[in-house]
């Protein structure tokens, strides 16, 4: 795709506003401009996050939205997203059935 074709990633401020202001017990939010959001659930034990989900618009490629999950200090995995909606819906559901890492 070409990087100047950027009309199938989501709109930074609506991925922001779309997404969960108040995440469920343990997880903390970070808003790093851009449309990029962070959630951490913290682990005391280590320097990883328990669990982290970072969620940007899809500027490179076709979708309008990528997820990105990691568990401890390893990827576990990305999701890609056709809509906002979509993206909102499945990060909201992530945040509530992720294990809390204890």
């Amino acid at each position: 795709m070409d990087p100047s074709q950027v009309e199938t990633a989501a709109d930074p401020e609506a991925l922001a506003a779309r997404l969960p202001t108040t995440p469920p017990a343990g997880w903390q939010r970070t808003d790093s401009g851009g449309g990029i959001i962070e959630y951490r659930l913290p682990d005391e034990r280590g320097l990883c996050a328990a669990g982290k989900v970072t969620v940007r618009p899809d500027v490179l490629g076709d979708a309008a939205v990528r997820v990105d999950l990691a568990k401890g200090c390893r990827s576990a995995g990305t999701t890609y997203y056709d809509t906002v909606a979509a993206a909102a819906a499945g990060v909201a559901e992530t945040l509530e059935t992720a294990p809390s890492g204890e």
